[in-house]
C-alpha cells in the first residue's frame, strides 16, 4: 500500500509542476569516472525532436564540442556529458538547440565555472 502512495505522489508531482521553460542543469558525477553531466529539460510533445549540445570554453576553445542527440516523442529530457579529466578550468557555456519536426528552433544556454574539478557556481 505504501508503494502505491509513492507512485501516486510522483505522478501528481509531474502534473502539478510541469516544465514551464526549457532548462539546463549541470553537475559533476562520479560513477567510477568523474564526468560533467548536463541535463536539458523541455515540455513533452508527441513528436520526435533533435537537440544539439554545444560545449564552449571561453579560455580554451579547442576544448569545445558539438553533439546531436535525438529526443524521442513524449520525452521531456535528454543529457550529454563530458569526462572531467582534461576539461579546461574557467567559465563554460553549454547551449542546447532544440529542433522540432517542422523545423522550428529554440535555444537555451547555461553557464558554469569549473575550478579544481568542481562546478563552483552557476548562472542562468
Amino acid at each position: 500500500m505504501f508503494k502505491k502512495s509513492r507512485v501516486s505522489l510522483l505522478l501528481l508531482t509531474g502534473i502539478v509542476f510541469p516544465v514551464l521553460a526549457d532548462t539546463i542543469r549541470c553537475e559533476v558525477i562520479d560513477d567510477g569516472i568523474e564526468k560533467i553531466k548536463c541535463i536539458f529539460e523541455t515540455k513533452r510533445k508527441a513528436e520526435e525532436r533533435t537537440t544539439t549540445f554545444l560545449w564552449h570554453s571561453e579560455s580554451h576553445p579547442q576544448d569545445d564540442r558539438e553533439r546531436t542527440i535525438d529526443l524521442p516523442a513524449n520525452h521531456g529530457s535528454v543529457y550529454d556529458y563530458r569526462y572531467l579529466r582534461g576539461r579546461a578550468p574557467g567559465i563554460w557555456r553549454v547551449s542546447v538547440t532544440l529542433t522540432s519536426e517542422n523545423g522550428t528552433l529554440s535555444r537555451t544556454e547555461h553557464y558554469f565555472l569549473l575550478e579544481d574539478n568542481k562546478i563552483i557556481n552557476q548562472k542562468e
